[in-house]
Protein backbone atom coordinates (compact mmCIF):
# COMPACT_ATOMS: atom_id res chain seq x y z
CA UNK A 1 0.00 0.00 0.00
CA UNK A 2 2.90 2.47 0.92
CA UNK A 3 4.80 1.40 -2.38
CA UNK A 4 1.49 2.66 -4.58
CA UNK A 5 0.94 5.70 -2.45
CA UNK A 6 4.25 6.57 -2.91
CA UNK A 7 4.19 6.30 -6.69
CA UNK A 8 0.92 8.23 -6.80
CA UNK A 9 2.95 11.28 -4.75
CA UNK A 10 5.75 11.14 -7.21
CA UNK A 11 2.65 11.98 -10.00
CA UNK A 12 2.73 15.84 -8.12
CA UNK A 13 6.56 16.30 -7.79
CA UNK A 14 6.97 14.72 -11.86
CA UNK A 15 5.54 17.62 -13.27
CA UNK A 16 8.62 19.66 -11.44
CA UNK A 17 11.12 17.36 -12.52
CA UNK A 18 10.18 17.64 -15.95
CA UNK A 19 9.88 21.14 -16.00
CA UNK A 20 13.21 22.24 -13.81
CA UNK A 21 16.14 22.71 -16.00
CA UNK A 22 18.85 20.41 -15.43
CA UNK A 23 7.95 15.27 3.21
CA UNK A 24 8.27 15.45 6.63
CA UNK A 25 4.81 15.91 8.32
CA UNK A 26 4.25 19.05 9.40
CA UNK A 27 4.70 18.92 13.55
CA UNK A 28 1.39 19.94 15.58
CA UNK A 29 3.99 22.85 16.72
CA UNK A 30 7.19 23.27 14.67
CA UNK A 31 10.55 22.76 16.09
CA UNK A 32 11.69 25.28 18.23
CA UNK A 33 8.40 27.02 18.69
CA UNK A 34 5.45 27.55 20.99
CA UNK A 35 1.88 27.44 19.99
CA UNK A 36 0.56 31.31 20.60
CA UNK A 37 -1.13 31.26 23.54
CA UNK A 38 -4.90 32.10 23.30
CA UNK A 39 -4.87 29.16 20.90
CA UNK A 40 -8.48 27.71 21.20
CA UNK A 41 -9.48 23.53 20.79
CA UNK A 42 -12.69 22.69 19.35
CA UNK A 43 -14.57 20.10 21.20
CA UNK A 44 -16.78 17.55 18.97
CA UNK A 45 -16.13 14.90 16.43
CA UNK A 46 -12.99 15.60 14.29
CA UNK A 47 -11.86 14.16 10.81
CA UNK A 48 -8.53 15.08 11.60
CA UNK A 49 -7.61 18.12 13.77
CA UNK A 50 -6.90 21.06 11.95
CA UNK A 51 -7.65 24.46 9.98
CA UNK A 52 -8.72 25.56 5.58
CA UNK A 53 -8.91 28.69 3.49
CA UNK A 54 -11.30 30.60 1.49
CA UNK A 55 -13.82 29.40 -1.43
CA UNK A 56 -17.31 30.92 -2.27
CA UNK A 57 -19.97 28.36 -1.57
CA UNK A 58 -21.29 26.93 -4.89
CA UNK A 59 -20.94 23.66 -6.26
CA UNK A 60 -19.11 23.56 -9.63
CA UNK A 61 -18.74 27.42 -10.29
CA UNK A 62 -15.18 29.53 -10.40
CA UNK A 63 -14.48 30.21 -6.46
CA UNK A 64 -12.34 33.39 -5.01
CA UNK A 65 -9.74 32.47 -2.52
CA UNK A 66 -10.38 35.37 -0.39
CA UNK A 67 -8.81 36.47 3.37
CA UNK A 68 -11.64 38.44 5.93
CA UNK A 69 -11.01 41.78 5.83
CA UNK A 70 -9.67 41.84 2.73
CA UNK A 71 -12.33 44.29 0.38
CA UNK A 72 -10.35 44.34 -2.97
CA UNK A 73 -9.20 41.54 -5.08
CA UNK A 74 -5.54 41.00 -4.26
CA UNK A 75 -6.28 37.30 -3.74
CA UNK A 76 -8.43 36.78 -6.35
CA UNK A 77 -8.68 33.36 -7.80
CA UNK A 78 -9.11 34.81 -11.39
CA UNK A 79 -6.00 34.76 -13.54
CA UNK A 80 -3.72 37.74 -13.51
CA UNK A 81 -5.16 38.78 -10.61
CA UNK A 82 -1.77 37.79 -8.40
CA UNK A 83 -1.68 41.38 -7.16
CA UNK A 84 1.91 43.59 -6.29
CA UNK A 85 4.63 41.17 -4.90
CA UNK A 86 8.45 41.43 -4.40
CA UNK A 87 10.57 41.05 -6.84
CA UNK A 88 12.27 37.88 -8.12
CA UNK A 89 15.82 37.24 -8.94
CA UNK A 90 16.06 36.46 -12.84
CA UNK A 91 17.13 33.14 -14.08
CA UNK A 92 16.43 30.43 -11.47
CA UNK A 93 19.09 27.74 -10.60
CA UNK A 94 18.38 24.16 -11.61
CA UNK A 95 16.35 22.24 -9.49
CA UNK A 96 16.33 18.24 -9.29
CA UNK A 97 13.98 15.99 -7.47
CA UNK A 98 15.79 14.12 -4.89
CA UNK A 99 12.89 12.19 -2.84
CA UNK A 100 9.16 12.30 -2.16
CA UNK A 101 6.90 13.52 0.88
CA UNK A 102 5.51 11.04 3.13
CA UNK A 103 3.26 9.23 1.42
CA UNK A 104 0.84 8.13 4.41
CA UNK A 105 0.30 12.24 4.48
CA UNK A 106 -0.43 12.30 1.41
CA UNK A 107 -3.09 10.06 0.91
CA UNK A 108 -4.82 10.75 4.28
CA UNK A 109 -5.35 14.03 3.17
CA UNK A 110 -6.59 13.56 -0.64
CA UNK A 111 -9.03 11.20 0.90
CA UNK A 112 -10.30 13.68 3.39
CA UNK A 113 -10.09 17.09 0.94
CA UNK A 114 -12.05 14.73 -0.93
CA UNK A 115 -14.87 14.00 1.18
CA UNK A 116 -14.74 17.77 2.10
CA UNK A 117 -15.54 18.52 -1.86
CA UNK A 118 -18.49 15.69 -1.64
CA UNK A 119 -20.05 17.24 1.43
CA UNK A 120 -19.50 20.76 1.67
CA UNK A 121 -18.46 21.70 -2.29
CA UNK A 122 -15.05 23.05 -1.10
CA UNK A 123 -12.22 21.98 -3.66
CA UNK A 124 -9.06 22.46 -2.16
CA UNK A 125 -7.58 20.59 -4.95
CA UNK A 126 -8.25 23.38 -7.12
CA UNK A 127 -5.96 25.50 -9.31
CA UNK A 128 -8.00 28.29 -8.04
CA UNK A 129 -7.45 27.38 -4.50
CA UNK A 130 -4.06 26.85 -4.83
CA UNK A 131 -3.49 30.29 -6.31
CA UNK A 132 -4.90 32.03 -3.27
CA UNK A 133 -3.05 29.95 -0.89
CA UNK A 134 0.46 31.03 -2.37
CA UNK A 135 -0.81 34.80 -2.75
CA UNK A 136 -1.43 34.58 0.84
CA UNK A 137 1.89 33.90 1.31
CA UNK A 138 3.44 36.02 -0.39
CA UNK A 139 1.43 38.99 0.68
CA UNK A 140 1.79 37.84 4.56
CA UNK A 141 5.77 37.46 4.11
CA UNK A 142 5.85 40.41 2.79
CA UNK A 143 3.96 42.70 5.33
CA UNK A 144 6.08 40.53 7.95
CA UNK A 145 9.45 41.75 5.95
CA UNK A 146 8.53 44.98 6.02
CA UNK A 147 7.24 45.21 9.75
CA UNK A 148 3.53 46.05 8.69
CA UNK A 149 2.47 43.76 11.15
CA UNK A 150 -1.01 46.11 11.30
CA UNK A 151 -1.67 45.56 8.00
CA UNK A 152 -2.29 41.84 9.10
CA UNK A 153 -5.30 42.25 11.12
CA UNK A 154 -7.98 41.10 9.71
CA UNK A 155 -6.13 38.54 7.75
CA UNK A 156 -4.23 36.37 10.23
CA UNK A 157 -5.43 35.98 13.66
CA UNK A 158 -5.01 38.09 16.74
CA UNK A 159 -2.72 35.76 18.98
CA UNK A 160 -0.79 34.98 15.33
CA UNK A 161 0.14 38.61 14.31
CA UNK A 162 1.48 38.36 18.38
CA UNK A 163 3.56 35.53 17.97
CA UNK A 164 4.53 36.94 14.03
CA UNK A 165 5.98 39.86 16.08
CA UNK A 166 7.53 37.95 18.75
CA UNK A 167 9.66 36.44 16.22
CA UNK A 168 10.62 38.95 14.00
CA UNK A 169 12.16 40.99 16.81
CA UNK A 170 14.96 38.38 17.15
CA UNK A 171 15.60 38.80 13.82
CA UNK A 172 18.19 41.34 12.10
CA UNK A 173 16.98 43.80 9.59
CA UNK A 174 18.27 42.35 7.04
CA UNK A 175 17.31 39.06 8.02
CA UNK A 176 13.95 40.15 8.39
CA UNK A 177 13.44 41.11 5.04
CA UNK A 178 14.76 37.62 3.67
CA UNK A 179 11.41 36.67 5.03
CA UNK A 180 9.56 38.09 1.64
CA UNK A 181 8.81 34.95 -0.50
CA UNK A 182 7.86 35.86 -4.26
CA UNK A 183 5.54 33.95 -6.18
CA UNK A 184 8.71 32.60 -8.75
CA UNK A 185 10.43 31.56 -5.85
CA UNK A 186 7.65 28.74 -4.60
CA UNK A 187 8.67 25.45 -5.23
CA UNK A 188 6.46 22.89 -4.47
CA UNK A 189 2.66 23.03 -2.20
CA UNK A 190 1.26 20.41 -0.31
CA UNK A 191 -1.28 19.65 2.68
CA UNK A 192 -0.39 18.47 5.26
CA UNK A 193 -3.15 18.13 7.64
CA UNK A 194 -6.98 18.84 6.80
CA UNK A 195 -9.86 18.48 9.18
CA UNK A 196 -13.34 19.54 9.66
CA UNK A 197 -14.19 20.60 13.43
CA UNK A 198 -17.52 20.47 15.18
CA UNK A 199 -18.30 22.16 18.38
CA UNK A 200 -20.87 21.95 21.11
CA UNK A 201 -23.18 24.65 19.27
CA UNK A 202 -23.43 22.64 15.70
CA UNK A 203 -21.08 25.08 13.99
CA UNK A 204 -18.33 23.87 11.66
CA UNK A 205 -14.73 24.62 11.16
CA UNK A 206 -12.42 23.79 8.12
CA UNK A 207 -8.55 23.49 8.60
CA UNK A 208 -5.59 22.84 6.32
CA UNK A 209 -1.95 22.80 7.11
CA UNK A 210 -0.25 23.61 3.93
CA UNK A 211 3.85 23.56 3.36
CA UNK A 212 5.42 25.61 0.74
CA UNK A 213 8.57 24.73 -0.54
CA UNK A 214 10.55 27.75 -1.21
CA UNK A 215 14.23 29.13 -2.75
CA UNK A 216 15.46 31.26 -0.84
CA UNK A 217 19.39 33.27 0.02
CA UNK A 218 19.13 33.12 3.66
CA UNK A 219 22.65 32.60 5.32
CA UNK A 220 22.47 29.56 8.01
CA UNK A 221 22.04 25.74 7.81
CA UNK A 222 19.69 23.72 5.68
CA UNK A 223 16.52 22.88 6.02
CA UNK A 224 16.29 19.60 6.37
CA UNK A 225 12.62 19.58 4.87
CA UNK A 226 13.81 20.79 1.66
CA UNK A 227 17.30 18.99 1.20
CA UNK A 228 14.80 16.04 1.65
CA UNK A 229 12.76 16.20 -1.21
CA UNK A 230 15.05 18.78 -3.81
CA UNK A 231 18.13 19.88 -4.86
CA UNK A 232 19.16 22.75 -5.82
CA UNK A 233 22.31 23.16 -8.12
CA UNK A 234 25.05 25.23 -7.34
CA UNK A 235 25.19 29.07 -8.54
CA UNK A 236 27.30 29.37 -11.69
CA UNK A 237 27.09 32.96 -12.18
CA UNK A 238 29.03 34.61 -8.76
CA UNK A 239 25.87 35.42 -7.36
CA UNK A 240 24.91 34.36 -3.62
CA UNK A 241 23.93 30.74 -3.51
CA UNK A 242 20.36 29.63 -3.19
CA UNK A 243 18.75 27.03 -1.05
CA UNK A 244 15.52 25.29 -0.60
CA UNK A 245 13.51 26.33 2.87
CA UNK A 246 10.08 25.09 3.83
CA UNK A 247 7.19 27.59 5.42
CA UNK A 248 4.20 26.61 7.04
CA UNK A 249 0.68 27.94 6.91
CA UNK A 250 -2.61 26.88 8.59
CA UNK A 251 -6.01 28.34 7.16
CA UNK A 252 -8.95 28.12 9.08
CA UNK A 253 -12.57 28.85 7.66
CA UNK A 254 -16.45 28.09 9.57
CA UNK A 255 -18.44 26.31 7.19
CA UNK A 256 -21.60 26.89 9.28
CA UNK A 257 -24.55 27.78 7.17
CA UNK A 258 -24.67 32.13 6.67
CA UNK A 259 -21.02 32.31 7.95
CA UNK A 260 -18.30 34.38 6.51
CA UNK A 261 -16.83 32.44 3.76
CA UNK A 262 -13.51 34.12 4.34
CA UNK A 263 -10.13 31.87 4.96
CA UNK A 264 -7.83 32.99 8.31
CA UNK A 265 -4.55 32.63 8.60
CA UNK A 266 -4.10 30.65 11.86
CA UNK A 267 -0.39 30.11 11.67
CA UNK A 268 3.02 31.04 10.31
CA UNK A 269 6.00 29.61 10.65
CA UNK A 270 8.89 30.03 8.33
CA UNK A 271 12.24 28.22 8.01
CA UNK A 272 14.03 31.92 8.85
CA UNK A 273 13.07 31.99 12.24
CA UNK A 274 15.52 29.04 13.04
CA UNK A 275 18.07 31.59 13.00
CA UNK A 276 17.89 33.29 15.81
CA UNK A 277 17.54 30.08 18.00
Amino acid sequence: MQRITSLAACRELGGLAVCSPGVCAWKKVPTGSKQPAGHSQLVGLCVRPARPFTGQPGAHSRRRVVFAGQKHRLFSSQPGADGPQPESSEGQPAISVVGIPDPITWIRCKVIMYLIKLYFEIDMNSVEFHRGVKQALVHVSSLMSSGRYHRLVGIVSTEMIEYVEERCRSLTDAQRQQLAVAMDDIIFVLPEDVSVVFDQYGRKFCTIVMRFWLLSTHEGPDDPEGTKIFKVASSEDGGPQKKIVTAVYEFHRELTRGASPDWMVTTVWHWHWKLAE
